[in-house]
C-alpha cells in the first residue's frame, strides 16, 4: 500500500512538472486579434517599417522570438560578411538543420484556430519521434519562420532570406534567421542560442541577448569595416529586453577585408623575416657574451685544476699561458664574434656577458671586492665594448680606441697602479 502511495505521488509530481514545463516553456503570447498593429511596428531604414518579431505563421498569432539585431545593409552583403570571415565559423543552415526551437509542436491543419489564412510552405507536419526512428531527417526538420514589413503599398510577410549558425546541431550553437526588407535597405536578424534537448528531441532556446552581444563583438572591434550601435526601441515580448543592436557594414567590406587581409599577411611575412634577421644578429651577440663569460671563468677553474693535478709545476708557469687567453683571447673572440652584429646589441652582449663572468668569478672566490677593482673591471668592459662596436660598424677609429683602452686596462694592474 505504501509503495502504491509513493508511486502515485511520484506520478503526480512528474505530471505537475510536465504541465509546468509546457506552461513555462512556451513562447510569449502574441497579439490578440486582427492584422499587425501599427503601434508594434518600428522604423529602421528606407520605406518599410518592421514588425520586430518572428512568427511560425504569416500571422501575429504565431509570434515567437523578437528581432534583436538589424544590419543597415542588404542580405547578400550581411551573409557574405558573416560567412567569408576567416576568423568566424558561421555556416549556412540547410533544410535538415532547421529548427523548431521554441519547443511547441508544429501546427497541423487547423488554420482557423491559429488565425492563419494561407498554408505555410515546408511546415513540419510530422511526428518527430517517428521520423527520427525511421531516419526521415528531412521531415524531422523544423518549421519556417516569417517576419512582417509594411511599406507605402501595404504590408507583406516574408520568409527567411538566409539562415546561418555557429556551433553544432546536437550540441549548442548560435542560430541566425535573417529577413531582408522588401526594398533591400536593411536586414532584420533574429539570433538566439539553442541547444538540443534529448528528451524533447528538438532545440531549446535559453537566451537571445547574449548571442546578439556576441554578434556585435564580431564587428565592434573593427570600426573601419562596421559601425555598431545599440538603440532602445521598447520591443515588448519575444524575450526581448527592448534593445536593438544596429550594425552598418562598410559598402566595400569584402574588398576592404580582402585587401586588409592581404596587407596583413604581407606585413606579417615581412615582420617575421625582420624578426628572424634581428634574432640571428642578436643571437650572435648573446652567444658572444656567453662565450666571454665562459672563457673568463674557465681560466681560473682550469688554472686550479692544473695546479692540483701537477703540483710540481710552478704556479706562474701555469698562469702565463692562461693569461694570454685573457689578454689576447678575449679581444680576439670579440673581434671574431662582432663582425655581423648590431653595434648596440653586441655592446650589450659583451658588457653583460663578461660582466656576469666577473661576478661569477668573484662569487666563487668568496672574497670582498675592493672598489678600485670594480672600477677596473668596468674599464675592461668598456674597452672590449668599444672593440665590439668598432668591429660591428667597420669603424677603424672606434676599433683602435677600443684596442688602446684594452692595452691600458691590462697595463695598469701589471704596473701595480691598481
Amino acid at each position: 500500500m505504501q509503495r502504491k502511495t509513493v508511486a502515485v505521488a511520484l506520478l503526480l509530481v512528474v505530471g505537475a512538472g510536465l504541465v509546468l514545463s509546457g506552461i513555462l516553456g512556451g513562447t510569449v503570447q502574441g497579439p490578440e486579434a486582427g492584422d499587425v498593429p501599427a503601434e508594434s511596428l518600428i522604423e529602421i531604414e528606407g520605406d518599410y517599417e518592421l514588425w520586430p518579431y518572428t512568427s511560425r505563421s504569416r500571422s501575429v498569432y504565431g509570434q515567437t522570438l523578437a528581432i534583436n539585431v538589424v544590419f543597415r545593409n542588404d542580405a547578400e552583403t550581411v551573409e557574405r560578411a558573416l560567412t567569408t570571415d576567416p576568423e568566424a565559423d558561421w555556416r549556412e543552415t540547410d533544410e535538415q538543420e532547421a529548427t523548431d526551437e521554441d519547443g511547441r509542436a508544429p501546427l497541423v491543419g487547423d488554420d482557423n484556430a491559429t488565425g492563419r489564412t494561407d498554408p505555410i510552405e515546408n511546415e513540419d507536419r510530422s511526428d518527430p519521434v517517428r521520423d527520427i526512428v525511421e531516419g526521415n531527417w528531412e521531415n524531422a526538420s523544423g518549421s519556417n519562420r516569417y517576419s512582417y514589413f509594411r511599406g507605402p503599398d501595404g504590408g507583406t510577410w516574408k520568409a527567411v532570406t538566409f539562415e546561418v549558425h555557429d556551433g553544432t546541431y546536437l550540441g549548442t550553437r548560435d542560430h541566425i534567421r535573417a529577413y531582408e526588407s522588401p526594398d533591400g535597405a536593411y536586414t532584420a536578424v533574429q539570433i538566439h542560442e539553442e541547444y538540443y534537448d534529448w528528451f524533447r528531441l528538438r532545440h531549446t532556446v535559453p537566451e537571445i541577448d547574449e548571442p546578439a552581444t556576441r554578434l556585435e563583438d564580431e564587428f565592434i572591434d573593427d570600426p573601419i569595416a562596421a559601425e555598431v550601435s545599440r538603440e532602445y526601441r521598447g520591443i515588448d515580448g519575444g524575450r526581448s529586453d527592448g534593445w536593438l543592436s544596429v550594425i552598418e557594414l562598410a559598402v566595400l567590406l569584402p574588398a576592404v577585408g580582402a585587401l586588409l587581409r592581404r596587407r596583413t599577411r604581407e606585413a606579417a611575412v615581412e615582420t617575421a623575416s625582420r624578426l628572424r634577421r634581428e634574432a640571428e644578429r642578436h643571437a650572435e651577440a648573446a652567444v658572444l657574451g656567453v662565450a666571454l663569460a665562459g672563457a673568463f671563468v674557465s681560466v681560473r677553474h682550469l688554472g686550479v685544476a692544473l695546479e692540483t693535478a701537477y703540483p710540481e709545476l710552478a704556479p706562474k708557469a701555469i698562469a702565463a699561458p692562461l693569461y694570454l687567453v685573457i689578454a689576447v683571447g678575449l679581444p680576439a673572440l670579440v673581434v671574431h664574434g662582432s663582425r655581423r652584429s648590431d653595434p648596440t646589441a653586441v655592446f650589450l652582449g659583451v658588457v653583460l656577458g663578461l660582466g656576469s663572468g666577473f661576478v661569477l668569478d668573484f662569487a666563487a672566490l668568496g672574497v670582498a671586492v675592493p672598489p678600485g677593482l670594480i672600477v677596473h673591471r668596468m674599464a675592461v668592459l668598456a674597452a672590449l665594448g668599444l672593440i665590439a662596436v668598432g668591429r660591428a660598424e667597420g669603424d677603424r677609429s672606434i676599433l683602435a680606441a677600443g684596442v688602446l683602452a684594452w692595452i691600458v686596462a691590462l697595463a695598469l694592474p701589471l704596473a701595480d697602479v691598481l
